[in-house]
């Protein structure tokens, strides 16, 4: 860090603004205030003018400390340069100013790290708004990293997984990330991707009075509206530096719109099960065909709150206590409008399959017609607060201990997840209804958009939207989670010269309490399903049609992909909350007559009011507590007159998990009167499973760094870490996920499930030719054990017959089980390049990787297994950091990867059938300017290519979903002073 001292009060001249302006551009380290104390350098001052606790004029003189990307690149340098193990680094360019506004984005500069953008499925409908949310390192996924603040481990109540959502951070209060790609014995149980550790800033890192603060609106192409974003940051120190108080606070509103294209699964089956093949078409063999096929557009409105408080107490050099407290509060709302079709092989006629077996063509008799007036939220709540004590007894000896607990709270006042008013017109063979389209699916290829072939009710496209609109179903749903983590940690570190050891324990008990209500559990969501009169249905109910007048457009829905001008041109807006209010109008059915009442419906019986109860499949209680003793030690030596650095170290791992549920069995399926493609479901009493694991695991660490010459250093690191299965995955219980007429599936989960196991081989070598510049390589192979697969199997219900077939209902049964091994292996390289004083440079990097059990999808067996996760990567960023005026340019690039295994519709008889994300690059631009020494005014334009977010299943011809969220800007202004 370049920094330079001046008298307080006087003013800055022309040349003094240049030379700080000059300083600028060459700066080495951001500034002191969020550097740790290992890393900040200061000027040091004259004799008797001393900066520190008491100096004797230490109100006369400050350090002017100047700051940039190019600063913010050497301490991200220097910090890989110094560390233990293979460690990269991102840090704050300024006082709360973070490079990116999105932590994810940020990371994703980093070798060996992507990102994954905004994918969630609230509402039921997977959708993408952009963000980064998640990343994944060298080729291991969310839940492979561990995510720390300040060495802590945080609750996610909202995560299916082990991810984290980095969305919820904001970057305004953050330091430093380091990203851990070997492990840190007295750290963590170090996560086969990396651990993630995010640093604050705390207030007696920076002597005296500190502010910062940012302004700005953001505004994403085709949105609803502006968003306004801001957040501030204040840092004091009082009685000579001995207590200091730092808070912060921010919002942040993030909307965006998104044109969607969905099919839900390709559902695995054999070709005599349809109903008709084309002419040619061969019978018997492997095919995969839609089983539910929507159009959406989805307006999305995120609120994200946070807050800091930190307060640090230093009454002698000996002893420093640290309390914090870390609060966010995310809102999300979305209004989701679609229109969708369901499909039943033995109903699909005329089909035609490709030489992958999958359907490119077909039509179905008899279709009815849904759109979706869906309301999706979610409030998600964190807070981790916790007290860190430092004490030093003598020189030699360090103790620190530690002690915090983090909640996460999903929809903490039971808030609505998802209101779905489902309407439209049915069908039948004869009669008075007025629709019995053969509707179809067509235009199936890689890079295009499956369309419907037939739209409108009998084909009249005139009425698509209009006319004929009654009520079919409500699905409604909360998702109540609550996690909660107690930590505690005590450790003790000798140092004598260039020897360091420490040793110490760690204990965190992690609990999750999972619930979820809906309409599906007592049947309600098929009160006044069947789409009424106009569809010769004794059920359902007609609604005013003048509410149906307000529909989107799909012109130019997907940009990039084909058949966009084949897709029905409009599609129906309505309002759920307004269907809502009508049908429970109606009144109670159990005590008058309502015609259109589904009166074979719901248990206990409907009283005219929608009603949420607990689903008992998914509740589960599960806790897992871990002990972890620790030993490590760092020291140096010399081998051929070469400087070598050693860092040694064990970590034993004990863990226990003890896990709880509510279960209950089938008991009889019945036809749903008024919809023919769903089942109402009978069960049994609810009792309570329970089942308990245990398992301790040693993992050893060894790092050593050789320093060939004063520029070049080469590592090696062999480890073993682990990961543990995400704990709901271990529940004891099933649940029936689809109660569809030809497609019945359940899953459930397995306590015994055992963490993830990996053997881990790094060799690198770094060359930092120049001041900011650098050059590196480092090759990695990791042996990874008891992966948790998906094993589904084909079961049925014994006794329970299924009212279609007259035999006991036959269904897919998903679980979670430890078996396959794999090895992955992959090369990372990098170059970091400043062109002297110009203010010119660049970042680049690329990674590689491999396995030895890749995905083969001509391989049919339900179990099934590949590495999921691995993609090839990289990333470039130029820019300009000099005279006040940054400008940075970054593109990055991930290739095609396998996801995960399975799809929002089930029932493949060959077992969990992949989800893969296609290939994708985004370009992102920002700029700012320091106005003076205090503000600077900047502007951020992402994916400037309106790149779009597309999976697939297992062909590429198999969309799944196809997402444009085009793009965004903002304009603000930073302060600081």
């Amino acid at each position: 860090m370049v920094s330079f001292q001046r008298k307080k009060g006087a003013s800055k001249s022309p040349a003094a603004n240049f030379r700080t302006a000059v300083l600028a551009g060459v700066s080495l380290m951001t500034i002191a205030g969020l550097a740790t104390p290992a890393f900040a350098q200061t000027t040091q001052p004259s004799p008797g003018t001393g900066t520190g606790k008491g100096g004797a004029n230490s109100d006369t003189m400050e350090d002017i400390i100047v700051t940039g990307i190019i600063g913010s690149l050497q301490r991200n340098l220097d910090i890989k340069r110094e560390a233990d193990g293979i460690v990269d680094a991102i840090s704050a360019e300024d006082i709360g100013k973070f490079p990116d506004s999105n932590v994810a984005a940020s990371m994703q500069r980093i070798p060996g790290v992507s990102i994954s953008r905004g994918t969630s499925s609230m509402g039921g409908v997977p959708t993408s708004t952009g963000d980064a949310t998640a990343i994944t390192v060298r080729g291991f996924g969310p839940s492979f990293n561990e995510t720390l603040f300040d060495g802590r481990v945080s609750a996610s109540a909202a995560s299916s997984g082990r991810g984290f959502d980095f969305s919820s951070v904001s970057s305004d209060f953050v330091g430093q990330i380091d990203v851990l790609k070997s492990p840190d014995a007295s750290l963590s149980a170090g996560a086969i991707g990396a651990t993630v550790n995010i640093k604050f800033p705390k207030p007696l890192e920076h002597s005296g009075f500190r502010a910062a603060g940012s302004v700005s609106g953001s505004y994403a192409s085709d949105a609803d509206g502006a968003s306004p974003n801001g957040a501030f940051l204040v840092s004091d120190t009082f009685a000579h530096d001995t207590f200091g108080i730092l808070l912060a606070a921010g919002f942040n509103e993030t909307q965006t719109l998104g044109n969607h294209v969905n099919s839900q699964g390709w559902i695995g089956t054999t070709s005599d099960k349809f109903g008709s093949l084309a002419s040619g078409t061969p019978s018997g063999v492997p095919a995969w065909f839609i089983q539910d096929y929507g159009l959406y557009q989805e307006h999305s409105d995120t609120i994200r709150k946070s807050g800091r408080l930190a307060l640090q107490w230093q009454p002698s050099d000996q002893l420093e206590i640290t309390l914090n407290d870390d609060f966010q509060r995310e809102d999300a709302h979305q209004n989701q409008y679609g229109y969708s079709i369901w499909f039943n092989s033995g109903a699909l006629q005329n089909v035609k399959l490709n030489s992958n077996g999958s359907v490119t063509d077909f039509v179905q008799p008899n279709t009815p017609t849904d759109f979706q007036a869906q309301y999706n939220s979610q409030v998600l709540q964190n807070n981790l607060y916790g007290l860190n004590v430092k004490w030093t007894p003598t020189n030699n000896w360090k103790i620190t201990v530690d002690a915090a607990r983090s909640e996460s709270w999903q929809n903490p006042g039971d808030q609505l997840t998802s209101l779905d008013a489902d309407v439209g017109y049915g069908s039948c063979a004869s009669g008075t209804c007025i629709n019995t389209n053969n509707v179809g699916i067509t235009g199936v290829a890689a890079g295009a958009l499956p369309y419907p072939t037939v739209y409108g009710p009998n084909g009249d496209a005139s009425h698509f939207t209009n006319g004929f609109i009654g009520s079919h179903v409500f699905p409604m749903s909360s998702t109540r989670n609550y996690n909660v983590i107690d930590q505690g940690k005590a450790e003790a570190e000798w140092k004598s010269g260039d020897t360091t050891i420490r040793f110490g324990m760690q204990y965190i008990d992690n609990k999750e309490d999972l619930s979820s209500y809906d309409t599906f559990t007592n049947s309600d969501w098929q009160a006044y399903s069947g789409y009424g009169p106009a569809s010769g249905s004794p059920t359902g109910v007609a609604l005013p049609q003048d509410w149906f007048t307000k529909t989107f457009s799909t012109s130019n829905f997907i940009p990039g992909f084909a058949n966009n001008g084949n897709l029905p041109p409009q599609i129906l807006m309505a309002n759920p909350g307004q269907i809502l209010n009508y049908l429970q109008s109606l009144g109670n059915p159990q005590t008058k007559n309502i015609p259109g009442f589904n009166y074979g419906c719901c248990t206990p019986p409907f009283d005219g009011t929608y009603r949420l109860i607990l689903s008992p499949g998914s509740k589960r209680d599960i806790e897992e507590e871990t002990f972890a003793p620790y030993v490590a030690a760092t020291f140096k030596t010399q081998v051929a007159d070469m400087p070598l650095k050693v860092n040694v170290g064990a970590r034993e791992e004990i863990t226990h998990v003890t896990s709880s549920g509510l279960g209950q069995t089938p008991t009889a399926f019945t036809v749903t009167p008024g919809d023919k493609t769903a089942f109402t479901v009978a069960y049994g009493p609810v009792t309570t499973v329970s089942g308990t694991n245990n398992y301790q695991f040693l993992l050893p660490n060894l790092d050593l760094t050789l320093g060939v010459t004063d520029d070049l250093q080469v590592r090696f690191n062999a480890s073993r870490t682990l990961t543990r299965p995400p704990l709901n995955n271990m529940t004891p219980v099933y649940s029936i996920s689809t109660q569809r007429v030809g497609t019945v599936s359940a899953s459930g989960g397995n306590p015994q499930l055992m963490p993830y196991l990996s053997d881990n081989v790094d060799i690198g070598a770094e060359y930092y030719y120049q001041r900011n510049s650098y050059v590196a390589i480092d090759g990695f192979m990791k042996s990874v054990t008891n992966f948790v697969v998906g094993g589904t199997s084909q079961k049925s219900f014994a006794g329970v017959l299924d009212p279609t077939t007259g035999k006991d209902v036959q269904y897919a049964y998903s679980t979670y089980l430890n078996g396959p091994s794999a090895q992955v292996y992959g090369l990372e390289m990098s170059i970091q390049h400043v062109f002297d004083d110009t203010g010119f440079g660049f970042q680049a990097n690329a990674t590689v990787v491999g396995t030895d059990k890749p995905y083969d999808p001509n391989n049919l067996s339900v179990s099934g297994f590949a590495v999921t996760g691995l993609a090839n990567s990289a990333n470039f960023v130029g820019f300009y950091d000099k005279y006040g005026f940054q400008a940075r340019i970054a593109v990055n690039w991930r290739d095609e990867y396998l996801d995960h295994f399975g799809q929002a519709q089930g029932g493949s008889i060959y077992g969990s059938e992949p989800t893969f994300v296609d290939p994708a690059w985004e370009v992102d631009f920002s700029t700012s300017y320091d106005v003076n020494e205090y503000v600077s005014v900047y502007f951020e334009a992402l994916n400037l290519t309106n790149e779009t977010y597309s999976t697939h299943g297992r062909y590429k011809e198999q969309l799944l979903d196809a997402v444009a969220y085009g793009q965004r800007y903002t304009v603000g202004a930073h302060f600081k002073y």
